[in-house]
């Protein structure tokens, strides 16, 4: 799959784990990577990288959280390119775990203001440029949690599965627009932080791996694929969908 020369495509989240990987196989099938996210170090170090393997990005550091420095980025973004062709909103954090009658409330609110709030700030950004030069793909990304439980991340499943409803509101008021909203639930990926539970809490992880038919994670190349599908062209038909890369959990 190419499809993607002359393309502009953003990814927040990019400097570790999914979204890392997202923008590296990105610039590989020819895109012209924005590479966001807080850690401007890190920004730059993935921008070195792509261009030392022969594809094209940039650094566009910001903090999704700062909705003034959200709105610079994007007015920079439409000023210098005229354009947006596609973005993978890979944001989330996980900011601890306890039952729910025992959670703080101000962490509730946190988990929402980072995972959905910063989410719609960062998609209706999108939109905007989308909508004033003719269309473009827009991948969210959820969780299995958003479509499942997990007892002790309420905040967690709550934020996500808010974002699979705001994709599929966005994904219809836009369908005509040429712009289509997908969604990307993961299951149990290996990115940095399944590599550290594994040291850390072999036990938990292999709790978890038995619920997954695969019985292995998945890697992040292959989350890779299934967002650069959404946003190619090869899945043009394809709006307010939810992809669950998960090996087969969300089956059972």
């Amino acid at each position: 799959m190419s499809g993607f020369q002359d393309k502009v495509v953003l990814v927040m989240g990019a400097s570790s784990g999914m979204g890392r990987v997202c923008a590296q196989v990105l610039a590989e099938r020819g895109a012209h990577v924005l590479v966001a996210a807080r850690r401007a170090e890190a920004c730059a170090t993935l921008v070195e990288e792509i261009a030392a393997g022969g594809g094209s990005a940039e650094a566009t550091p910001v903090d999704v959280r700062d909705a003034t420095a959200l709105a610079a980025m994007f007015a920079d973004i439409g000023e210098r390119f005229g354009r947006l062709d596609g973005a993978f909103n890979n944001v989330g954090q996980t900011l601890g775990a306890s039952p729910t009658h025992e959670t703080p409330e101000a962490r509730f609110v946190e988990t929402l203001e980072i995972n959905l709030v910063s989410m719609f700030r960062c998609l209706q950004h999108e939109l905007k440029l989308m909508l004033a030069h003719g269309g473009g793909a827009i991948v969210n990304n959820s969780s299995i949690g958003g479509t499942r439980g997990f007892a002790g991340l309420q905040d967690y499943c709550a934020s996500k599965a808010g974002v699979i409803g705001l994709s599929r509101a966005a994904a219809l008021e836009y369908a005509t627009a040429g712009i289509r909203v997908n969604v990307v639930a993961p299951g149990l990926i290996a990115t940095e932080r399944y590599e550290q539970a594994s040291r850390e809490h072999p036990e938990v992880l292999e709790s978890r791996l038995a619920e997954v038919p695969m019985k292995r994670p998945g890697s992040m190349r292959e989350l890779a694929a299934t967002v650069c599908w959404l946003l190619s062209e090869e899945s043009s038909y394809l709006t307010g969908a939810v992809l669950t890369p998960d090996g087969g959990e969300c089956a059972q």
